[in-house]
């Protein structure tokens, strides 16, 4: 078990810490005027494309654990179920670069990364299987493989002078590559796997059993998303550039985060299933361990932004360490937020996670509406984000709370 965790860790920890490096890179190069062009393109299609992960990898490692003899056509249906939802993307894709324009999002930046994230999504629906038939180094040894040819292809094409066009072309390809190494590799633990299969389920069969994980995956992505379009459309390209880079840091040292819910959920689970009720102590543990790191994690934005804004970013960010300090009080809350998600999740309250994602979300789009946030400037655009984190993390306590009852 312990070598599996490892795995895991090992496993999250390269996409996370190859994509922060790779933002460093990029917001170094380029300067927060360019890197808000590419980062705009980037959170838009990758939302877009939100549409077809829809959870399906998340949907496969629980159904495929559970039933191994079944993984071939499991798969299959899954794979199908994407084939029809790529096409609904496509759609979107073509109609959101026709409504917003090639000045917000330029074509040869904009379709570049739509096929990579793509491309992307389909690699994700190969690799999970194969943690969920315990093939655990398999799947690190090509999430890890799929990173580093990421970094490095992307990596080089903008240190050789690439503009984001050029950087997004790499990226295409990069992802190409890493689809190719996971089907490869799940064909060598699935030889008797046909994707194109007449006996599946119907896509739309699929997709509905598959919509817990779909709805609950998404609303945790676009929150990583959607407040970099916000500041796009609200300050300008400048400003996107300079949020940004912040927004990737706290999105990259939350890496631990899912690694530790990945060893106490089932743990968790264990518990509360034989009504032990030394649940609560050990839930406690696992929230105030998380609060800790969260807060070991912000102090340098909090209390040296900075001295932190010069070492990653250079000189030409120093406007950022103006409102780094935001950036750590957001990165203290999704620790505290985590923690109480792990012990949520391990209840099998999946569908409270969603409740308090969208009430986060209604608290954000509200405030943002009374304080009038676009003629208020970007500082209250930060405070209104972070308060309704702040919500988001009460609402999924108040909902622990709820179950304290349960084992009286």
């Amino acid at each position: 078990m312990k070598r599996n965790f490892l795995f895991t860790a090992i496993s999250v920890s390269s996409r996370l810490l190859a994509g922060l490096l790779l933002s460093l890179l990029l917001a170094r190069l380029w300067g927060p005027a360019e890197f808000g062009v590419y980062s705009f393109a980037f959170s838009t299609m990758t939302l877009l494309v939100l549409v077809v992960d829809f959870g399906l990898d998340l949907y496969l490692m629980r159904e495929v654990a559970a039933k191994p003899d079944e993984a071939s056509r499991l798969i299959s249906d899954a794979f199908m179920a994407k084939l029809m939802l790529s096409a609904v993307a496509a759609v979107a894709a073509l109609c959101v670069i026709g409504l917003l324009g090639t000045e917000l999002l330029p074509i040869g930046v904009a379709l570049p990364l739509f096929g990579a994230a793509l491309a992307f999504s389909f690699s994700d629906l190969f690799a999970a299987p194969l943690r969920a038939l315990g093939r655990y180094d398999l799947e690190t040894g090509v999430v890890t493989a799929g990173n580093a040819l990421q970094f490095g292809l992307t990596g080089c094409a903008a240190w050789v002078g690439g503009s984001a066009m050029a950087v997004a072309m790499a990226a295409l390809v990069s992802r190409v590559g890493y689809l190719l190494i996971a089907r490869m590799a799940l064909t060598r633990v699935l030889s008797e796997l046909q994707l194109f299969n007449r006996a599946t389920t119907s896509p739309l069969n699929t997709i509905k059993r598959a919509w817990p994980y779909g709805v609950d995956y998404m609303l945790v992505v676009a929150w990583n998303q959607l407040d970099i379009l916000a500041v796009r459309m609200m300050f300008g390209v400048q400003a996107a550039g300079l949020y940004a880079a912040g927004q990737k840091i706290v999105f990259g040292t939350s890496a631990l985060a899912p690694i530790v819910g990945n060893v106490m959920i089932p743990r968790l689970s264990t518990m509360f299933a034989a009504r032990d009720k030394r649940l609560w102590q050990m839930a406690g543990k696992t929230s105030g361990f998380m609060a800790v790191l969260g807060a070991v994690l912000a102090l340098p934005l909090i209390v040296w932004p900075e001295l932190t804004t010069r070492v990653l970013f250079g000189p030409r960010y120093s406007e950022l360490s103006n409102y780094l300090p935001w950036f750590g009080g957001v990165l203290l809350v999704r620790y505290i937020s985590a923690g109480a998600g792990v012990l949520i999740t391990a209840m099998g309250q999946q569908s409270k996670r969603v409740s308090a994602q969208l009430f986060g979300m209604f608290c954000v789009v509200s405030l943002a509406a009374l304080l009038d946030v676009p003629t208020s400037g970007l500082p209250w655009f930060f405070a209104v984000y972070l308060a309704g984190q702040i919500f988001m993390t009460i609402y999924y306590f108040m909902s622990l709370l709820q179950c304290r009852d349960f084992f009286r």
